[in-house]
């Protein structure tokens, strides 16, 4: 028999083996080497940490690696992207998936664009996507108008949630404000009219199926008031029945002998 602490240290073993903890103090110390600028390098260096957490907006590490960018420092660049590329932790006892920013706008720094994050070793398909971040480390992804999250979805991994800055779960695709977005191409509905065109048709068809209810609706209705004159006569000739037989115009009342 297992013993409840043998459960405990299998089930805290399980979860170590399904993601790990203890990357927020990743880019820390690049951070902070940049030294100067009145001691912000060290402050953002800080600040870097909480970004990392599991329970971080996933955004929030791009909005501060766009600050550590904008520092004095031959370093500031390369460290402000160590940040955009760092791997965010999850909690393994609440979800198996980490979150990652669905911004568009996000970093909005050029100079840190098309950098794809490191993904948990534990998470499926995290192999490919931690060798195609090293590579855009030094040669970026084409990222215009696109998400980190969207850079993730363009190599074909989506063991993540999306997750806007204002920390709502969106659908992967999404732009900053949980609207989805069609491709670069012939999909822009609003470039070349189409939407527009498809947009009429639909209110078409919803207002001929209007008409086509209100229709039906009146029929249903005009054969209910038949179906109710009906069953009135049917009633009304009812009572009207006597118990006597009409026999060459005369009335005979039926006797009661038979």
């Amino acid at each position: 028999m297992f013993s409840k602490v043998s459960i405990i240290a299998s089930t805290l073993l399980v979860a170590s083996v399904r993601a790990r903890f203890n990357q927020e103090n990743a880019v820390q110390g690049v951070i902070a080497a940049i030294g100067g600028n009145n001691g912000q390098a060290a402050t953002l260096a800080g600040q870097s940490i909480g970004t990392l957490l599991a329970g971080a907006n996933a955004c929030a590490k791009l909005a501060l690696a766009d600050q550590v960018a904008a520092l004095d420092g031959a370093g500031a660049l390369n460290a402000a992207k160590a940040l955009v590329q760092a791997e965010k932790n999850f909690n393994p006892f609440a979800v198996n998936i980490p979150s990652v920013c669905s911004d568009p706008t996000l970093p909005a720094t050029q100079g840190l664009r098309g950098i794809i994050p490191l993904i948990d070793p534990a998470v499926a398909g995290s192999d490919a996507v931690n060798t195609a971040s090293a590579a855009s480390l030094n040669t970026p992804v084409a990222a215009n108008g696109k998400s980190v999250a969207d850079l993730l979805t363009d190599i074909g991994f989506s063991s993540f949630t999306a997750q806007d800055a204002a920390r709502n779960n969106v659908d992967a695709g999404a732009d900053g404000n949980g609207n989805g977005r069609g491709n670069n191409n012939n999909n822009n509905n609003t470039g070349n009219g189409n939407g527009r065109g498809n947009n009429n048709n639909n209110n078409n068809s919803a207002g001929n199926a209007a008409a086509g209810n209100g229709a039906a609706a009146a029929g249903a209705a005009n054969e209910n008031r038949k179906l109710k004159k009906r069953q009135e006569r049917a009633v009304k000739a009812r009572r009207l029945r006597l118990p006597a037989k009409f026999s060459g115009g005369g009335l005979k009342l039926r006797s009661s002998k038979g």
